[in-house]
């Protein structure tokens, strides 16, 4: 009987710490940064990742909305890297 789900991920062109934030502004809640697994992260290139964790309370509405806002944000950091850059001011 599995109850319990860990994931960790990243979002091609989004820090992890960038991702936590936003999706905490949707009302996700994940973890991002090394999760105790430095070596595996240093196997895989990776400085960071995210991890979202499930359990018996959570439902697929739940899921569904971890979808959407990660897709929101991944479109959000995919429309600023297509913006020219803005010359800086001083």
């Amino acid at each position: 009987d599995h109850t319990e789900a860990i994931v960790g991920f990243v979002v091609e062109g989004v820090h992890p710490h960038d991702l936590a934030q936003w999706l905490d502004r949707a009302g996700v809640a994940i973890r991002a940064g090394q999760h105790c697994c430095m070596p595996l992260h240093a196997r895989l290139g990776l400085g960071s990742s995210a991890r979202m964790s499930l359990g018996p309370y959570n439902t697929t509405e739940d899921v569904d909305r971890l979808v959407g806002a990660v897709a929101d944000v991944r479109e959000r950091f995919r429309r600023a890297a297509r913006r020219p850059a803005r010359a800086a001011v001083g």
